[in-house]
């Protein structure tokens, strides 16, 4: 009976993939609109690192000022 599950999960994975495809062929997404997309998630990205930084006192990252990572014991 699981077997049974698992096929029928594959091949409606397998059905979906091809729709999917189908799909894109059918009704191909133009550059214009993923540009558009693309600046918009970029203009948000902005304002939200920008917010962030003013709620954060406008602090860079960490600075270690020449501090060497722990290194662990060797030989010992």
């Amino acid at each position: 009976m699981p077997e049974q599950n698992t096929d029928a999960e594959a091949k409606l994975k397998k059905l979906g993939q091809r729709l999917r495809q189908g799909w894109a062929k059918q009704h191909p997404v133009p550059q214009q609109s993923i540009d558009t997309v693309r600046d918009a998630v970029r203009q948000e990205w902005e304002r939200e690192q920008a917010v962030a930084q003013r709620t954060t006192g406008r602090q860079g990252p960490p600075k270690t000022r020449g501090r060497k990572p722990d290194e662990p014991d060797q030989g010992r």
